[in-house]
C-alpha cells in the first residue's frame, strides 16, 4: 500500500525534488535515442527530401503518432484515478499536467486539431491523406513504435506510461525546433512561416518546451507522491526509447543511405 507523501515550498523540499527530475531528463537527453534524432536531422538539413523520401517520412510520423493524442488524455485520466485517493484536494493537479499537452493536441487552445494542422501541411507538399495513412508507406519500426504506444499509454502501469510520455516530449522538442527551421531552409518545400500550411509546425515550435515544463512538473510531483514507482517511471522512458532510436536509425539509413 502507498504512503502519500506531500510537496510544500518550505525548507526546500520542492527545489529538490525539481533537481531530482533534472538528473533524470539528464539521463534521458543523453539516452542514444537523442543522438540518432541529431544524426538524422543533420542529414535532414543538408538537402531537400524527394517525394518519395517525403512521403517515407511523414507516413513514419503518422504511424509513430497514431495513438499518442487519445493515449495522452487517457494517461491523464489513469494519473487523476492513482493520485485522487492519496491526495484527494490536489491530485487532479498532477494528472491536469499531461492533461495539458492534450489540450493543444485537440486543438482547444488556438487551432484545430493537431491531426488535421499535419495532414494540412502533408497535403500541401503534395502527400494525400490516403498515401499518409497507408502503413506500408510508413517505416517498420514506425509501425512497431505506433502499435506499441497504444498499450504503453493505455494498458501498463501508470508510472510506466508517464515514463513513455515524458521521455516522448523530450524527443518531441528535439524533433520540432530543428524541423521547423529545416521546412524553412529549402524553397523547393514552398513554406513561409505565416502560411496556414506551417501551422502544424509552428504550432509545436511555440508549444513542445511548454509541455517538457508541465512534464517535468508532473514527475516531480508525482515521485513525491509515490517515490516507490521511480523504476517503472525510468522503465517506460527506456521502452519509448530504445525503439525511438532504431526508428531513427532506419529512417536515416533508408532516406540518407
Amino acid at each position: 500500500m502507498y504512503t502519500a507523501r506531500t510537496t510544500t515550498d518550505k525548507d526546500g523540499s520542492h527545489e529538490q525534488l525539481f533537481r531530482e527530475a533534472d538528473a533524470i531528463y539528464e539521463g534521458w537527453c543523453t539516452h542514444p535515442a537523442i543522438a540518432a534524432l541529431q544524426s538524422f536531422n543533420r542529414h535532414f538539413s543538408s538537402r531537400p527530401l524527394t517525394r518519395s523520401e517525403l512521403l517515407l517520412f511523414l507516413a513514419s510520423m503518422a504511424a509513430f503518432n497514431r495513438h499518442t493524442i487519445g493515449g495522452i488524455a487517457i494517461l491523464a485520466g489513469r494519473l487523476s484515478d492513482q493520485i485522487l485517493p492519496l491526495l484527494p484536494k490536489v491530485g487532479h493537479e498532477i494528472g491536469a499536467c499531461v492533461l495539458d499537452a492534450a489540450v493543444d493536441e485537440y486543438g482547444l487552445r488556438e487551432t484545430i486539431t493537431h491531426l488535421e494542422l499535419a495532414r494540412n501541411f502533408s497535403a500541401y507538399l503534395g502527400i494525400s491523406t490516403e498515401e499518409i495513412e497507408a502503413r506500408e508507406n510508413a517505416c517498420s519500426m514506425a509501425v512497431e513504435l505506433g502499435d506499441a504506444l497504444f498499450s504503453w499509454y493505455r494498458e501498463r502501469p501508470v508510472a510506466f506510461s508517464l515514463g513513455v510520455h515524458t521521455a516522448s516530449e523530450i524527443t518531441s522538442v528535439e524533433e520540432f525546433i530543428p524541423w521547423h527551421d529545416i521546412f524553412l531552409k529549402f524553397p523547393q518545400y514552398r513554406l513561409s512561416r505565416e502560411m496556414p500550411e506551417f501551422a502544424y509546425l509552428r504550432a509545436h515550435h511555440v508549444h513542445e518546451p511548454d509541455h517538457i515544463s508541465s512534464a517535468k512538473r508532473c514527475v516531480t510531483r508525482y515521485l513525491d507522491v509515490l517515490p516507490g514507482e521511480h523504476g517503472r517511471l525510468r522503465e517506460g522512458a527506456q521502452a519509448y526509447l530504445r525503439l525511438y532510436r532504431r526508428m531513427f536509425h532506419q529512417l536515416n539509413t533508408e532516406i540518407f543511405g
